[in-house]
């Protein structure tokens, strides 16, 4: 990983998957043997020997919130600062996967107020931040000692812009920079064609069978994602978890 830092990073945002969609990505990964970044939402995620970080969602009608607005009262929640309430759902999320090391927030959102708290909970590295196809990307240092690893393609971009037609060949794999891919469990098993029919799966979205019978043919999020685990093994294309960049890259001076 010395001089460009030129992985290929795979990271699942688990969205409070259905156990058994989950396992679907866990096994299209192992039998590839890639290892991948899960960013966990809700206790009880197991993913074997791959990597755990945490994904906290921080929107006033987010799980987590409501649920501390449910036993405190409008009243009491108005009265709350914004940091505190970053700190509640942080240690919250926290005892999803105690030993992670990183995050990324749900709907990718960004306070710099959630910084120093990061250093607080001893997270080392955030992913949050997305730069589309952007060739050349490393790791940027942000304050607090804390490490951003910028996302380069998501699953949930593609469905919305329809930037590579579903070929992960137009990813450029081989092009230099960190290439960290972002996909979610329910669309690759849908299978998810664009963004509207995503949507409209989440009336049955915890329902492993209805979502197998409303899988698209052809090409899709899950087609991408196999082609790209295949092009990455016949390839041999060099494959990290966030956590491993995070800590070669602690081992290089932060400026300059």
């Amino acid at each position: 990983m010395r001089g460009d830092p030129g992985m290929i990073c795979l990271t699942v945002d688990v969205e409070w998957a259905h156990p058994a969609v989950l396992q679907d990505v866990v096994d299209l990964f192992e039998a590839h043997g890639v290892r991948a970044t899960f960013f966990c939402t809700h206790a009880g995620v197991d993913v074997g020997s791959h990597e755990r970080g945490l994904h906290p969602n921080y929107r006033r009608n987010g799980t987590t919130l409501r649920g501390l607005a449910s036993s405190l009262g409008p009243a009491a929640m108005a009265g709350i600062e914004e940091e505190e309430l970053y700190r509640h759902v942080l240690r919250t999320t926290q005892t999803f996967a105690p030993e992670a090391k990183g995050v990324r927030s749900h709907s990718l959102f960004y306070d710099s107020l959630m910084i120093p708290l990061y250093r607080e909970f001893g997270i080392e590295y955030d992913s949050s931040y997305q730069l589309p196809l952007t060739p050349g990307l490393q790791p940027i240092w942000k304050e607090y000692d804390i490490l951003e690893l910028p996302i380069y393609f998501a699953d949930h971009f593609e469905l919305k812009t329809g930037a590579t037609g579903f070929e992960a060949n137009r990813l450029h794999l081989d092009q230099p920079g960190l290439k960290i891919i972002n996909v979610h469990p329910n669309m690759i098993y849908l299978n998810a064609v664009s963004d509207q029919q995503y949507r409209a799966s989440k009336a049955f979205y915890h329902d492993p069978q209805r979502l197998l019978e409303a899988r698209s043919p052809g090409r899709g999020v899950r087609s991408m994602v196999i082609d790209l685990l295949e092009q990455l093994v016949l390839r041999d294309l060099p494959t990290a978890t966030l956590g491993e960049v995070n800590e070669e890259w602690r081992s290089r001076p932060r400026w300059g």
